[in-house]
């Protein structure tokens, strides 16, 4: 029995084995796993909330194509007179007479990548759309379930954490790249569950490993002006606007 217990203990990645309490309970939301083919991990097949993601990219799409006439430079677009014969030209068909522009200046115009892109993303986009809501009606005509309630729900929860990243971006203006690391980096462990005094200590070394290694020794770039330093004495905001 007892060889049984250290056998098990073996297996433990770490000494206090789980994050949250001895006595707690772990839930998994994760639905149990299916018996997968090899040929099968790359196949492609549209499920619950597919119709919903494509609705998604489609209206981005068409945002990015609604805005692309005022946003890309399109109304200032410089193009040579008789684009059919110039392009005839560039390819070889037949010879024009003076000075001809080059295709290169015409690429470089800001309007022309953009353009490129939205030939791509739009059209893809109103396929997939189409596409998917076929597989939807196929769907609810044979009675499968359609509901994307789930699927939905983990979406909107990882918003949660993007609202943590950009008040961490909204904090170091005034607190500083080294307290509001720190503070993120003690913070999210302890809202995934990770709350014993051994998982703090881990947060709190890795969060100062970060802060030595990206702003000390890489100097990454941080405002010029951070309200908590102005507070200190000249000497010391200096060293630590140029160090933390």
């Amino acid at each position: 029995m007892i060889e049984n217990q250290n056998t098990k203990s073996d297996f433990a990645l770490f000494e206090d084995e789980l994050p949250f309490e001895k006595d707690g309970t772990f839930k998994s939301e994760c639905r149990p796993d299916k018996k997968v083919k090899l040929e099968d991990l790359f196949k492609f097949s549209r499920t619950r909330g597919d119709l919903q993601v494509s609705i998604v990219a489609a209206a981005i799409a068409v945002f990015f194509l609604i805005f692309f006439w005022s946003q890309t430079g399109w109304e200032k677009r410089v193009l040579p007179d008789g684009l059919g014969s110039y392009f005839a030209h560039q390819l070889g068909f037949i010879e024009l007479d003076g000075r001809v522009s080059r295709l290169g200046r015409i690429l470089k115009q800001s309007w022309v990548a953009p353009l490129l892109c939205l030939l791509v993303l739009v059209p893809a986009a109103l396929m997939n759309l189409w596409a998917s809501f076929k597989e939807h009606k196929w769907r609810k005509r044979f009675l499968l379930p359609t509901s994307a309630y789930f699927e939905m729900t983990k979406y909107a929860a990882a918003l949660e954490f993007v609202f943590y990243f950009v008040s961490y971006t909204l904090l170091v203006p005034y607190l500083g790249y080294l307290l509001s690391t720190v503070l993120l980096g003690l913070f999210l462990p302890w809202r995934l569950g990770y709350r014993s005094r051994t998982w703090m200590i881990r947060s709190l070394c890795s969060s100062l490993a970060i802060v030595i290694i990206f702003r000390s020794f890489l100097q990454i770039k941080t405002p010029v002006s951070i309200w908590l330093y102005d507070q200190l004495p000249s000497a010391f905001r200096g060293f630590m606007l140029t160090y933390f």
